[in-house]
């Protein structure tokens, strides 16, 4: 059949009218009448049994952290799901930034053993001081903990202690030549993925030395493995020279913000660091005194 020309340009123009209107209507999910003050209406049942919510993509911190965002995505929704971190974020073109709207509520912090050492099982002897790094004999999920380990200063000359972990050659007068001759031993805390840690408290613990081993030591901290700071002053490890030790009392580390809320980002490093020996050969311990671990690192994991 042969149309006439006036037939297809109308044809044209229907065509060309209906790929160029902009409509205003509403999409509607689950309705067919949707509300003509939305752009998109989504009901939660198209049938009255069946119902189902609104799931917004869920993302990793980093995840989130590689949408391409700019200045038109202001509004923008996802669901942050990492650890113990679940917030409903929006984001804020004009801050930059990503806003919680909502996060779920948290449990409570668990305060638990976050590292120990048991230093019994060790049998000294010739040469004998106890394994460098020696591995904590018991420690949280929530972290992983680095060994003890004895700086390239301290000597294992001679024979060891029987249930004690240390070494000698601590003949050194100050803490900066301690430090700077490596007399010092090492240990660290990192928390798990997802986790978040606050390192509190250190048990007492118990300093056994020989007559001409060092008389002075202080603990340190460092989250860089670089720079150090001091936990507190100088401690003057006590004049008992026999296997019984000197005891030492527990250490508060809740004051200390750089040791609190911690992430996997972040890997404490503890170090031990003595001096004052009177001889090459004197001995220094972290030394057996009770039953199970003798050095206990503890704090809260939430």
């Amino acid at each position: 059949m042969n149309y006439p020309h006036d037939y297809w340009r109308l044809c044209v123009l229907i065509f060309c009218f209906l790929f160029s209107y902009k409509g205003v209507g509403q999409v509607g999910i689950n309705t067919s009448n949707p509300s003509p003050a939305a752009v998109l209406d989504v009901n939660s049942s198209n049938d009255g049994i069946n119902f189902g919510g609104f799931l917004p993509p869920k993302v990793s911190l980093t995840q989130r952290n590689n949408i391409p965002v700019g200045t038109n995505d202001d509004g923008l929704m996802v669901f942050l799901s990492e650890g113990t971190n679940r917030c409903l974020q929006i984001y804020d073109a004009i801050e930059s930034a990503w806003s919680n709207v909502y996060c779920m509520p948290v449990n409570d912090p668990v305060y638990t053993l976050l590292a120990g050492w048991n230093v019994s099982p060790l049998t000294g002897g010739s040469g004998n001081y106890g394994p460098s790094p020696f591995a904590a004999t018991a420690t949280s999920p929530s972290v992983i903990v680095g060994g003890l380990i004895r700086g390239a200063g301290i000597g294992t000359g001679g024979s060891g202690a029987t249930g004690a972990w240390g070494g000698n050659s601590f003949n050194v007068t100050t803490k900066a030549n301690a430090i700077t001759n490596n007399k010092f031993a090492t240990f660290t805390i990192t928390p798990s993925s997802g986790e978040n840690v606050s390192i509190t408290d250190i048990d007492p613990y118990n300093i056994r030395r020989s007559g001409t081993g060092p008389t002075t030591g202080i603990w340190q901290y460092s989250i860089n493995g670089v720079d150090f700071f001091d936990i507190g002053s100088p401690i003057t490890w006590g004049g008992t020279t026999s296997a019984a030790g000197n005891l030492q009392p527990a250490m508060d580390l809740s004051g200390i913000p750089a040791l609190q809320n911690l992430t996997s980002a972040t890997t404490v490093t503890f170090r031990l660091v003595n001096w004052g020996a009177s001889a090459a050969g004197g001995t220094w311990y972290l030394n057996n005194f009770q039953t199970g671990d003798d050095l206990i690192v503890r704090g809260y994991v939430n």
